[in-house]
């Protein structure tokens, strides 16, 4: 009796371990996730979303609702995203904490800060480029501001090799599967090989008075980590699957808010009918 009542303790405990393990995994990729720092640019988004996808209303408060998602809602559903992502690659709850501790002191703060501000930059960049060839203009090659010396050009170029962004950024349209025959592929390839000759040069150009040559040091102490590598590996991942969990974010963000009091727009409206058509289910 006494080594069978043992076991069930053992049981219990063993179970009591294993749901705390996973517990305290989520916990670590919460605290990754604030570090980094991603939900002031999401929380701006949506801010704008709000115009697109709501009607104006002297009854509700859009941005007190907002507000309130990012408080209830938002971290959530953004772990539920990437807890099962960083499990897939293998990212241990040590590597979690490795660079949540690195990641967390002031001057890697600040470099987040500066890192998030020129991807930004980048990001625009490179859409403007996108919506030119949309519209079937032929977008010309960037030149290296000449205001930027050799020395930063240098430093940024060392660091830009070693942060594979280059590399995973033009991976996922290599993953895309279209028919060659149709007009999307070709934009596509066009668009593709385009980045291929200019994004390098984009980079350099929205680093510019934006990342320090400090910077540079702490980009490449944080691109050459280990366990950097591994919560960032997009080996695994295609234009798709980028895609789809963020329009399952923001659907549920625009599905919450209408649940809210929120009226939805026209747009809005167009969008669910779009999404419904496409069997996408959040």
């Amino acid at each position: 009796m006494k080594k069978s009542r043992l076991l069930i303790v053992l049981l219990l405990m063993l179970v009591a371990a294993s749901g705390y393990a996973q517990e305290s995994y989520r916990e670590a990729v919460k605290e990754y996730l604030s570090v980094l720092g991603p939900a002031d640019e999401m929380k701006s988004a949506l801010y704008e979303m709000n115009e697109t996808f709501f009607v104006p209303s002297s009854n509700v408060d859009y941005d007190m609702l907002t507000e309130r998602y990012f408080k209830e809602v938002f971290n959530d559903q953004l772990i539920d995203m990437f807890e099962p992502m960083m499990k897939e690659r293998n990212v241990t709850e040590a590597d979690l904490r490795t660079l949540n501790e690195m990641l967390a002191t002031p001057k890697f703060q600040t470099f987040i800060a500066h890192q998030n501000e020129w991807l930004e930059k980048l990001s625009q960049i490179s859409d403007e480029c996108i919506s030119k060839l949309n519209d079937g203009e032929e977008p010309k090659n960037i030149q290296v501001n000449k205001d930027i010396d050799a020395d930063y050009a240098a430093k940024f170029q060392k660091m830009w090799k070693e942060s594979g962004k280059e590399e995973a950024s033009i991976g996922l349209y290599d993953k895309l599967s279209l028919d060659e025959n149709t007009e999307e592929f070709a934009k596509i390839g066009k668009y593709k090989t385009w980045l291929a000759d200019n994004f390098g040069t984009i980079a350099l150009n929205a680093a510019y008075g934006t990342l320090t040559l400090e910077d540079f040091d702490l980009g490449m102490k944080l691109y050459t980590n280990e366990s950097y590598r591994k919560a960032t590996d997009t080996s695994d991942m295609n234009v798709f699957s980028v895609v789809g969990p963020t329009a399952e974010i923001i659907i549920n963000y625009l599905d919450w808010m209408e649940s809210q009091g929120a009226q939805p727009s026209e747009k809005f409206l167009a969008l669910k009918v779009l999404m419904q058509s496409m069997n996408f289910k959040p």
